[in-house]
Formats: structure tokens, C-alpha cells, sequence
């Protein structure tokens, strides 16, 4: 049986930040709306389905001075489904390396549904980070706000961003304020 994501995946209030993207200070609003909603659209309808929110000062009431830094993250069936598209390569139970696949689960080392430690820090960004690299225009002509920068279907949207666009994997805890 496929495993899918539902919307409940995309709706976390509060979720561990593994990436922080930085806009550039003068990206129009309707472009930042748009990257948002690419970004936390679910996988069928062309998106990332990851999790999205504005960078927050540690009493997480207000945005920081700059507000083009946002943090992204996954649920945790977003993680392990992201594991197995990458291919990941994880320790069963019998020692033997297998690619992880979200239907054989059980039959890895240190799996539990109730831990959150199955994959490492790393793994859990690399995984974002593939997803964003793989975020594709669709049926998009133009990038909104911008209608100079042309799209067309396949064309990777994070490395249109680049520079404007910059994916930061560590130093969460030391942005904060």
C-alpha cells in the first residue's frame, strides 16, 4: 500500500527548524507569498509539503528586525517519506544496510514510531534540502512581483533564487534572539 501525506502534515504550529532560508531585503511580499505557498503546497499539487514560518525572538511573539528569514521543517511521516525518496541508506535489524522504504520501517535499527531520533540532524536536512531543490515551476509563466523572471514548467525554483536565496543547513539556535 502507498503511503500518502495528508494536509494535517503541512499544519504543525510548532516544529523543529532544519533549514533557515534568507530572502533578499528587497524581495516584494507577493514573491515571498507565493515562495510560502509553494513551499508548504502539498506533493500532488506540485509542492514541497514542508513546514513554513517566519524566523520569531526567542519570547515568539514578533519577527526579528529582518524579515526575510524564515525557518522550514517536516513532520515526522514528511521526514521518513523523504528518506525513502532520497534513497537513504539506514542499518536493519539483522546489521545488514538497506534503503529505507516508509513500508518496511519496523525492520530498521533504533526504529520506533515514538522516536523522533531515527533519523540524524543531518539526514533531516538533507531531506529538506532535496525537497527544496526539487521544488519545480508548474504552470507558473512569470515569478509574481517579477515579471521580467520568465518560468517555464521544470524549471528548479531554488536555483532561480540563488543568490536571492539563501538555504542556511545550521545555526538556528544562534539567530536567536
Amino acid at each position: 500500500m502507498k503511503v500518502t501525506l495528508s494536509a494535517l502534515d503541512t499544519h504543525e504550529s510548532s516544529f523543529l527548524p532544519l533549514v533557515v532560508i534568507e530572502l533578499a531585503q528587497d524581495v516584494k511580499e507577493e514573491t515571498k507569498e507565493w515562495l510560502k505557498a509553494r513551499i508548504i503546497t502539498k506533493k500532488k499539487d506540485g509542492g514541497a509539503q514542508l513546514l513554513f514560518r517566519p524566523l520569531l525572538n526567542k519570547y515568539e511573539k514578533e519577527t526579528l528586525e529582518n524579515q526575510n528569514l524564515y525557518l522550514v521543517g517536516a513532520s515526522k511521516i514528511r521526514l521518513l517519506l523523504g528518506a525513502e525518496a532520497v534513497g537513504l541508506v539506514k542499518e536493519c535489524s539483522d546489521n545488514t544496510m538497506r534503503a529505507f522504504t516508509y513500508g518496511t520501517r519496523h525492520n530498521f535499527k533504533d526504529f520506533d514510531d515514538d522516536n523522533d531520533d531515527f533519523l540524524s540532524m543531518a539526514e533531516r536536512q538533507f531531506i529538506i534540502k532535496h525537497e527544496l531543490e526539487n521544488l519545480r515551476a508548474r504552470d507558473e509563466k512569470m515569478i509574481p512581483g517579477y515579471p521580467q523572471a520568465k518560468l517555464y514548467p521544470g524549471k528548479s525554483l531554488c536555483k532561480l533564487f540563488l543568490p536571492p536565496i539563501s538555504s542556511h543547513l545550521t545555526g538556528y539556535e544562534q539567530i536567536q534572539t
